[in-house]
């Protein structure tokens, strides 16, 4: 099983997500949202391809939706590195470097 690596924007991006949605839809259906999340970025350390190229990023920058968000990832030799993580409403341009 391949892994991914959280950065720390990464980190910061899914405690974000996690205390909104707290206060906004509840503990089971955060539990729920955070699982989906984490279960789609090893879907994406196990088969990196599955997202899209974003060159307009960087070169080697990669995304792929789910939910309300949008994963930004960038693939190694031994895992996937994941840039952040967005609100599809935030505009990449603008948070990703």
């Amino acid at each position: 099983m391949a892994k991914y690596i959280l950065s720390p924007a990464a980190q910061n991006s899914l405690k974000g997500i996690k205390a909104y949605s707290l206060e906004t839809f509840g503990k089971r259906q955060t539990t729920i949202y955070l699982k989906n999340l984490h279960v789609c970025m090893q879907d994406l350390a196990d088969t990196p391809s599955k997202g899209t190229e974003r060159p307009e990023l960087k070169k080697g920058y990669y995304s792929k939706f789910i939910g309300s968000h949008t994963i930004y990832y960038r693939i190694s030799d031994t895992h996937i590195g994941i840039i952040d993580i967005l609100h599809q409403a935030m505009e990449p341009k603008l948070h990703i470097h």
